[in-house]
């Protein structure tokens, strides 16, 4: 997509995201805080098992999270000055974001949990890029290659080394695409002022979570050509 023919809505959701998911230092926190837990119950375990029960507390976490979320007017008393950038967004879009946030927030921890640094551009891409990947699965379409799998990892490893902003803008432009059609055809119901059902919120981030975490594993096996792990 050139420039000139980008459509300035296809980056609001984008721009949203960027703005409003978590901090690196957050995601540490909750990472972090997970994984004492874990060492504490279970002090004989290897570190990947570690890592995967924590990522499984980081997915029931967002889960119950989103499960929660009453729509675009319910995070506006949870961020201060989120109102104002959902409200410019609009409609239909305002609600997808709400949704976006909590699955990039959730892919962010996940990266801290696997040990990406999100202090590190890179790493935090990584996680915007699986978040919308997972979202766009779950819809039933396609980022060309299964999200979780050893093709994926190439894929997504292939993009943050390359044209990162270029792979960002088309997932997130898709998950705009989708979930506004999915919203028409009621397919899955986003809709004005309500995110998604409870049910199909829930079900959405355990998808998304559980896609992540079989990408992270996936990652963990072949090490890195470059030193982007902390």
């Amino acid at each position: 997509m050139t420039a000139e023919a980008e459509n300035p809505e296809d980056s609001k959701l984008l721009k949203f995201i960027h703005r409003w998911a978590m901090s690196p230092e957050d995601a540490k926190e909750i990472a972090r805080n997970y994984r004492k837990q874990s060492e504490s119950a279970h002090p004989q375990d290897e570190p990947a098992r570690h890592q995967e029960r924590v990522a499984e507390k980081i997915i029931g976490r967002y889960a119950k999270l989103s499960a929660m979320s009453g729509g675009a007017t319910a995070l506006t008393g949870v961020v201060p000055g989120i109102g104002t950038a959902l409200a410019a967004l609009g409609g239909g879009l305002a609600d997808t974001a709400v949704c976006m946030k909590l699955q990039v927030d959730m892919a962010c921890c996940l990266a801290e949990c696997f040990g990406y640094d999100l202090n590190k551009e890179d790493a935090r891409h990584l996680a915007f890029l699986i978040a919308a990947g997972g979202a766009i699965e779950k819809a039933g379409e396609t980022v060309g290659v299964k999200l979780a799998s050893e093709a994926g990892v190439r894929l997504l490893r292939s993009y943050i080394k390359g044209a990162t902003l270029q792979a960002l803008k088309e997932f997130f432009r898709r998950v705009g695409l989708v979930f506004t059609r999915k919203a028409l055809e009621r397919t899955l119901p986003f809709g004005v002022g309500v995110v998604i059902g409870s049910s199909a919120n829930y079900a959405l981030t355990r998808y998304v979570g559980a896609q992540a975490k079989e990408w992270f594993i996936l990652d963990r096996k072949t090490p890195h050509a470059d030193p982007r792990v902390s």
